[in-house]
């Protein structure tokens, strides 16, 4: 037995460490790309294609896990995605073709999607409703920055100072993994009682013509969109930074890069300003200010970034900047579960947000497959590195304002009844 009051927080830190579990598995190469890509002779595009193969394996088993979580009940779920995922991680370290690596980083998609939507569930169903901006923004955010940190930072000290390459390094996370998926079968609990645990019908096919459930998931793919464009380059950028401006070793930039990832768009972004941002939504709640409107604010300071990024940024302290701004806002997908458990109840925010996220993933990973063509597409100074990236994020502007104007239209019809 326990105190279902306290023991809140418990679950919530369980569930940090398994989404921060999975959100490594979905930037596992991303601190050592350029380890990777010589090793593999690979170019930015195929590293993209790569990227995006996880992300669309993992859109596809969105709607079967979440659904699934609210009929069996989240710990299950979870705790074998945790288990697989450790698995997959080590698989990968093992390919020595492209192709091996792709059909790794499909099934890691596959394994990571029993994870994030299943928790958020779970995390509804153990906070009240005076919380529940909290509770999910730190779930996204300082989960995710505890995955996020490990990929931009912990990967590629490890495979540089104590192991014998990015292989065994990536070896070590695994382990650490499986170490989390033996927690959480545990700690992990679905809800406070067996009863709320489990939904015999959390899902209606009639709701994907909500204008409500639209806006969602118009809004999650925003986010999507701008966090697969960040997490894939802002590191690989700022390493390149420091190579062409300030002449590094390429290890050296490589470790000072994945730093100022980690403190910056990380740490200070996501970990740190993402709960901030959570609260400070509970609390304009509360004052009647509509928490999809706060959503729709910061998807558009996030836009914004993108753009100013895309002028070509060499300033460290400007970048420093941009990747904070960048780490709050286009992670703050983590308070459209909170939404939609204000709107349709805590027994259906894992279905329905399974739904929203499937269609986000799917842009995102459209997004992030294109977006290493199109850089190269409008380089217009051939051999500089750099001007490679403009079209990158520019990439990231177009996707994220045309689901902006969508995710508006849909409000606005909901508003005006149409």
């Amino acid at each position: 037995r326990t105190d279902p009051v306290a023991y809140r927080w418990i679950i919530l830190g369980v569930g940090i460490l398994a989404y921060g579990a999975t959100q490594f598995s979905r930037q596992n190469f991303t601190g050592v790309q350029k380890f990777i890509a010589a090793d593999l002779a690979l170019d930015r595009g195929t590293l993209g294609l790569m990227a995006s193969a996880f992300f669309y394996s993992y859109a596809l088993f969105q709607m079967p896990w979440g659904i699934a979580s609210d009929r069996l009940g989240s710990r299950a779920i979870i705790v074998g995605g945790i288990l697989f995922t450790a698995l997959t991680m080590s698989g990968f370290a093992t390919g020595e073709t492209t192709g091996s690596l792709i059909v790794w980083r499909i099934l890691a998609g596959i394994a990571a999607a029993a994870v994030y939507v299943p928790l958020t569930g779970g995390i509804a169903r153990w906070f009240p409703e005076r919380e529940r901006g909290l509770s999910q923004g730190t779930l996204g955010g300082v989960g995710g920055a505890f995955g996020e940190g490990a990929a931009y930072a912990l990967l590629p000290i490890l495979s540089i100072y104590f192991a014998s390459g990015w292989r065994e390094g990536m070896h070590m996370i695994a382990g650490g993994i499986a170490v989390v998926g033996v927690m959480a079968l545990l700690l992990l609990r679905s809800s406070p009682t067996p009863v709320s645990a489990k939904t015999r019908q959390p899902f209606e096919w009639r709701l994907l013509g909500d204008p409500e459930v639209l806006c969602y998931a118009f809004l999650w793919s925003g986010f999507v969109i701008g966090i697969r464009i960040a997490q894939t380059w802002i590191a690989v950028y700022a390493a390149d930074v420091y190579i062409s401006g300030q002449g590094m070793p390429l290890n050296q930039a490589v470790v000072t890069a994945g730093l100022l990832a980690l403190f910056a768009y990380t740490v200070a972004g996501r970990a740190i300003g993402c709960p901030l941002a959570g609260r400070m939504s509970d609390l304009l709640a509360r004052r009647g200010i509509s928490r999809t409107l706060v959503i729709m604010a910061w998807l558009v300071i996030g836009t914004v970034s993108f753009q100013v990024l895309s002028a070509g940024v060499t300033s460290i302290w400007a970048l420093v900047i941009l990747a904070v701004l960048l780490g709050t806002s286009v992670n703050l997908f983590a308070l459209i579960p909170a939404a939609i458990s204000d709107t349709f109840g805590q027994q259906r925010t894992a279905s329905l947000s399974s739904f929203a996220n499937t269609m986000a993933q799917l842009s995102g990973a459209t997004a992030l497959a294109v977006s290493g063509y199109v850089g190269i597409s409008l380089n217009a100074q051939p051999g500089n590195a750099l001007a490679e990236y403009r079209g990158i994020w520019l990439s990231a502007v177009v996707g994220m304002a045309v689901v902006v104007l969508l995710s508006i239209g849909s409000y606005l019809a909901l508003r005006n009844g149409w």
